[in-house]
């Protein structure tokens, strides 16, 4: 993992624009992994020409939120060719769940040409009540009746990775928002020791090693930490501790 802390330089006063980042960030991405399969999960600000390109020239896959306003022709575009195309529909029900599904095929915009994804899901929250959400994707992953369903769940992961991370770190004990210190170095360090406990946390959560005996032995992961903790502050960590064979944990996903 390599954080890079957004720091104003030589009397800025406004952040770096997030988009300029990403095409300084692709270069980098693309010489240190020159044959990693790359799927860009992305929000609307991403909707541009220059991503497009890049994404074309690297051989790279994209699924990107596509708001109206984003490029207003091509989605007035997709709504009139939507409702020509009745194959391409698709209806789900999962209990208090229905999503159903659109999509159009082939939409051209100043030479890329990608596909649109359409997803509109309706379910009953807690008080019975119908909650209505729609989301829209442009992606050039060729969408069709056997993976419609896949491309959008690995849309919707964008605004999992996005913020449910950061939810977890404000809400769920690693005190985020705390300030708990004013100066510049030591909010850093902080930050860095968050993010590397937070992925203790997920290998815990998520690999092999100790998620079946979480709940069995420690009850919940909570109390894991607690224990860790109490361990850090008790315990003498000696050198058998450091001079350790490495072990290989692996992540489980749902199906």
């Amino acid at each position: 993992m390599r954080l890079k802390f957004i720091e104003n330089r030589n009397g800025a006063t406004k952040q770096d624009c997030e988009l300029k980042a990403f095409y300084r960030l692709v270069k980098k991405l693309k010489k240190n992994f020159p044959q990693a399969k790359i799927c860009l999960l992305l929000d609307s600000l991403y909707v541009a020409d220059p991503v497009f390109e890049i994404c074309d020239r690297y051989s790279w896959k994209y699924i990107i939120t596509f708001k109206e306003g984003s490029m207003p022709d091509t989605y007035a575009e997709y709504l009139c060719l939507k409702g020509l195309q009745p194959e391409n529909r698709a209806e789900i029900k999962d209990k208090n769940i229905i999503q159903s599904y659109n999509w159009v095929n082939s939409i051209s915009y100043r030479g890329p040409v990608f596909d649109v994804l359409e997803c509109n899901e309706s379910k009953l929250d807690s008080k019975g009540e119908i909650e209505n959400t729609k989301f829209v994707w442009i992606t050039n992953l060729n969408v069709d009746s056997n993976n419609f369903k896949k491309i959008a769940r690995g849309g919707r992961l964008r605004w999992k990775i996005e913020n449910e991370g950061f939810n977890i770190q404000k809400n769920r004990g690693y005190n985020l928002e705390h300030p708990y210190s004013k100066n510049e170095r030591a909010m850093k360090n902080f930050y860095l020791l968050l993010q590397i406990a937070y992925i203790i946390s997920q290998l815990i959560e998520k690999g092999n090693l100790l998620k079946d005996k979480i709940v069995k032995v420690f009850g919940s992961i909570a109390n894991v930490f607690r224990q860790l903790l109490e361990d850090l502050r008790t315990k003498f960590i000696g050198l058998e501790f450091v001079n350790f064979k490495p072990i290989q944990i692996r992540l489980s996903s749902p199906p």
